[in-house]
């Protein structure tokens, strides 16, 4: 019997990957051209360390509760996770992130299904769970922010639905192109099920069964209780970051909830090291609260590098960890 060859990626994959990083190395080259870097310097140079501080422990407070949370959807589905080993993976899956931008998910599955010896296949499908129940949570986030800061949110999101819908008025081809694109992507989608299909039921029986996983959670209000206080944790840290600068010290709690909502809009951006939260939130805080493009923009940058150094540094510890304990394992 023939051995099969490695797995090696496909011209499609490996151009997507391209155009990934040609879109990424464009939006910071357009980033290095138009931020005044003298402006940003100055107001960074004037931040408060003890707000950075403040920072840096909820944000990991926040990830920690991300890989215990973890745990309560693995559970389900018969396999128990390691809290502490949990929370490695996490965050060297944020540690990748920053050069990625998506592939950090795969990575904490991996590692996890290393030291836990549980089957990939089911950690992601935990993992796509998480992310929808994030996307509820935060939509429900979205959803009090409106309340609360209606003009904010209402002028951030319907400008440029409005702008959207009166260039698609002026060019009404794109109405015939809709329905091309709706055909295509269900193809890609019939395409890729039908390629999950044929790599074998276990496959998709261990996927789904991840997937599933939370319809069987032995305490649903201790899990949601715990995915509000991952949000709420990053509304503390999207507070803290604006009172770290002089220029954006006097924004309140709800408008830094706001400014949070802005900067998830970002994230889904998929250009790695969080590039697209700089460009939504400073479009955000210049167009919503009027603040000076300059400081905006500054503003954009301080809360991307501060994110990505709490990673890095983070993450690397924790994998570092991860690494020890791994072989502490095995010996």
């Amino acid at each position: 019997m023939t051995p099969s060859r490695p797995h090696s990626p496909s011209w499609k994959a490996l151009l997507g990957r391209i155009l990934m990083i040609l879109a990424s190395l464009g939006l910071f080259a357009y980033i290095g051209f138009s931020v005044d870097w003298k402006q940003t310097g100055a107001a960074i140079q004037q931040a408060s360390w003890s707000w950075i501080a403040l920072y840096a422990i909820t944000m990991s407070l926040a990830h920690f509760l991300r890989g215990w949370r973890w745990n309560m959807l693995s559970e389900p589905a018969g396999y128990t996770l390691n809290t502490r080993r949990s929370f490695y993976a996490v965050m060297t899956g944020y540690l990748v992130n920053v050069a990625t931008s998506r592939g950090g998910e795969v990575a904490r599955c991996a590692m996890a299904a290393k030291s836990e010896k549980a089957p990939v296949e089911t950690l992601i499908g935990t993992v796509v769970t998480e992310r929808i129940i994030d996307m509820l949570v935060m939509g429900s986030l979205t959803v009090l922010c409106f309340f609360w800061e209606y003009e904010a949110i209402s002028e951030f999101l319907l400008r440029p639905l409005r702008g959207a819908w009166a260039w698609s008025c002026e060019q009404p081809l794109i109405w015939l192109a809709l329905p091309g694109a709706a055909a295509i992507t269900f193809w890609i989608w019939r395409k890729k099920s039908k390629a999950s299909s044929e790599s074998g039921p276990g496959f998709l029986s261990r996927f789904t069964g991840g997937l599933n996983s939370v319809f069987k959670l032995k305490n649903p209000l201790l899990f949601m209780a715990s995915s509000y206080a991952i949000w709420l944790g990053y509304w503390f840290c999207m507070y803290f970051t604006l009172k770290a600068l002089p220029a954006t010290a006097d924004f309140s709690l709800s408008a830094s909830l706001a400014v949070m909502v802005f900067s998830a809009f970002g994230i889904i951006v998929p250009v790695p090291a969080g590039a697209g939260v700089w460009g939504v939130v400073a479009s955000g805080l210049h167009m919503v609260y009027g603040l000076e493009l300059g400081t905006a923009e500054t503003f954009g940058i301080f809360t991307v590098a501060l994110s990505n150094l709490v990673l890095i540094v983070g993450g690397s510890l924790c994998y570092g960890a991860w690494i020890w304990e791994s072989r502490k394992q095995r010996a």
